[in-house]
């Protein structure tokens, strides 16, 4: 796995992480667009850096995939990962405090990795899906797709909950993804069902044994997805 370093830096400054080495290769630079991911959680969301100050990052704001902002916790610990020149680069990075500005400070903790192939990289990207078990059928559509698995929100089913028990945790669903240009159909287990205000049904799903070149296929649309965000420049966001 390839790995770029700053321990020396952090090491001569008592530990502490900085802002250091290379920008775009050893931490995220200028205005970059930013997929941010809370440790212990599995839904992304997106900001960009700001600018950089003595020792740290200051990014926007991240917000969720519906827009709303994400709730500002001291102290939070989280991975946030950007489109290099190289690929996909990851660094994880501690919140500091909120700027006079909105901001949120951030220090890296640790050094930057390349994204490797196995690593699962969340992208916010709506795409058609549905999901089937016994003589049930969901469907609706992605909020954020990774290798590893997708977060879905769908439509109201009258008798889910009632007279149609939820699947279990360990049960296959099939699963039908909308790729644009492919239909992925594959099995998938639920992991959590997240409450919601109205009739819909929110899912975090995880894929059983995707085939490599289904897995390419997904790797492909985060990316893609990513690199729009960060030529947009999220200038629709902030």
């Amino acid at each position: 796995m390839a790995t770029h370093s700053s321990t020396g830096t952090a090491q001569r400054n008592g530990g502490q992480g900085v802002v250091a080495g290379t920008p775009g290769i050893d931490h995220p630079a200028g205005t970059t667009a930013l997929s941010v991911l809370p440790l212990g959680r599995d839904r992304a969301s997106t900001s960009r850096v700001r600018r950089e100050t003595a020792g740290h990052l200051v990014v926007a704001p991240p917000r969720d995939p519906t827009g709303a902002l994400l709730r500002f916790v001291a102290r939070d610990l989280l991975e946030l990962s950007w489109q290099a020149d190289d690929g996909l680069r990851s660094v994880p990075a501690e919140v500091v405090a909120l700027t006079d500005d909105a901001g949120w400070r951030l220090r890296i903790t640790g050094p930057a990795r390349r994204v490797q192939r196995r690593d699962a990289v969340r992208a916010p990207i709506g795409l058609s899906v549905s999901v089937g078990w016994g003589g049930a059928l969901l469907a609706g559509s992605t909020v954020d797709l990774s290798e590893g698995g997708l977060h879905c929100a769908f439509r109201s089913h009258a008798d889910l909950g009632l007279h149609l028990p939820f699947p279990g945790r360990s049960q296959p669903l099939l699963c039908r993804l909308d790729l644009r240009s492919d239909e992925l159909v594959t099995e998938t287990t639920l992991v959590r069902r997240r409450p919601r205000p109205d009739s819909r049904h929110e899912w975090s799903l995880r894929f059983l044994a995707l085939p490599e070149p289904a897995a390419d296929l997904i790797r492909a649309h985060v990316f893609a997805a990513l690199r729009e965000a960060r030529a947009r420049g999220l200038a629709t966001l902030y």
